[in-house]
């Protein structure tokens, strides 16, 4: 029987909700007015939004202290301005990073008149940069060709800005039945947000939407237990 590694899951049913005419916001950890004591950051990772926008609507995010602000759309685009009036988009295939100062302000908005858009929203804690805005870095990354692997989507080279991230991003869409095992390094934490399909992470089962936290591991293991089922996978120092 395979040991347990120290761990806690993070069921998708009992994520915070908040429902309005413009969103649905499911909250992996604490965030606004959901406050849960068991669903506080783990490590540097402050904030996992599932976001759902209805037509047209858009939302503001506000830095309330030095954070890495992360986008990951699901289905549809992603369109951004920040406060100093740069603007841009994020589609579906790429990832956004931006360094926010404290107090700053982007806005968020769904393009469509006529569609729903789903994306992943992240904050990590950020040591103050002693810099305004940072224009954002946008990082693609495709699946076709590469899929049962984990796909390292902030390799390459980085702006100076960039090389004090705190986290490393893979993703990955498997096939049923097909394994993947992740090293750990010594120190480092390990978080798995499953956003399709079903897996099996180092001896717990997660469904879709489902997180997992471990820490004091020197790999992980995942098997999908469902074709097309894609995962997001965080590497963080304590």
């Amino acid at each position: 029987m395979q040991k347990l590694t120290p761990g806690q899951i993070y069921l998708a049913d009992q994520r915070g909700v908040t429902q309005t005419g413009k969103l649905t916001r499911c909250c992996t950890f604490n965030y606004g007015d959901y406050a849960d004591p068991h669903r506080k950051p783990f490590g540097s990772l402050l904030t996992l939004n599932d976001e759902l926008y209805a037509p047209g609507q858009r939302v503001s995010y506000i830095a309330t202290h030095a954070l890495w602000s992360v986008i990951i759309p699901i289905t549809g685009e992603v369109d951004w301005k920040d406060d100093l009036g740069h603007t841009g988009t994020v589609d579906v295939g790429q990832v956004q990073v931006r360094y926010l100062p404290a107090g700053n302000i982007i806005e968020l908005n769904n393009p469509y008149n006529d569609e729903q858009i789903n994306f992943l929203y992240l904050e990590f804690r950020a040591d103050p940069l002693g810099l305004s805005t940072l224009l954002p870095k946008l990082y693609e990354f495709e699946f076709e060709g590469r899929q049962n692997q984990l796909i390292d989507v902030l390799q390459g080279e980085q702006p100076e800005s960039l090389k004090q991230l705190p986290f490393k991003l893979h993703i990955a869409r498997f096939d049923g039945r097909e394994e993947a095992l992740y090293p750990v390094p010594d120190g480092g934490l390990f978080f798995a947000f499953v956003i399709a399909g079903a897996f099996e992470l180092q001896g717990r089962l997660m469904h879709q939407r489902d997180g997992l936290a471990l820490w004091d591991l020197h790999e992980a293991d995942m098997e999908a237990l469902s074709n097309s089922a894609v995962i997001l996978v965080l590497e963080m120092r304590k």
